[in-house]
């Protein structure tokens, strides 16, 4: 990253409390991390009048590694004020896994282990859990790598069900009253209560669906 900004470092590896802690001290210049926002020790963390994030446009070398993001009050007020945006660097995640023998125990632990997430992947979204599940696609593709079978097999069956799905969010959010759709969060938890209420009502068939965020 450093060498795509045209920025050399001396580069130190420690964990993210102890950078800050150095930081304070001034035995470093700056922290990176590389984290999933909002991440609790930065956003603990107080500035007073002697820190600030740091501005960093997203440059053209580095676009087979990493993505243009920003950061805002709501992801880090301490941080950054009001209204205000950061621009920074991001990079995805991906959960991996090795590619075991079709059969053997070791493949059928992950196969079991992909039944029981993808099936209970809404739980995921509620309010208590990290911001960042709510952008997990579990149907992204990776140039290069090739999906897990049984995960392939599990999207493709729940498929149909995934559309029904965007169908009836678009249904709900139409449903709502002038002025509420413009806080897309609120609605997205009311959309994930509302259909759980319509999954358990008498003579509703069981479904198991993962939710596209507006």
């Amino acid at each position: 990253m450093f060498s795509g900004l045209g920025v050399t470092v001396e580069a130190v590896n420690v964990d993210q409390p102890t950078a800050l802690e150095m930081l304070r001290k001034g035995e470093v210049e700056a922290v990176v991390s590389v984290a999933a926002k909002p991440v609790s020790i930065v956003a603990g963390f107080d500035p007073g009048d002697r820190f600030h994030l740091v501005r960093t446009p997203y440059p053209d070398t580095l676009s087979e590694a990493y993505v243009p993001a920003s950061l805002t009050g709501a992801d880090y007020p301490k941080l950054v004020r009001g209204g205000e945006t950061v621009e920074t660097l991001a990079v995805g995640s991906v959960l991996g896994v090795y590619n075991h023998p079709k059969g053997s125990e070791r493949y059928n632990k992950i196969a079991r282990f992909v039944d029981a997430f993808f099936n209970q992947y809404d739980k995921f979204l509620s309010p208590q859990r990290h911001p960042k599940w709510r952008e997990v696609n579990l149907s992204a593709s990776v140039n290069g790598w090739t999906r897990f079978r049984p995960a392939q097999d599990w999207l493709d069956s729940h498929r149909e069900q995934d559309m029904a799905s965007q169908s009836e969010l678009e249904r709900f959010l139409d449903e709502q009253p002038p002025g509420r759709v413009a806080d897309r969060e609120q609605v997205y938890q009311a959309y994930l209560k509302w259909r759980q209420a319509r999954a358990n009502a008498p003579g509703s068939a069981p479904r198991t669906v993962s939710a596209a965020r507006p």
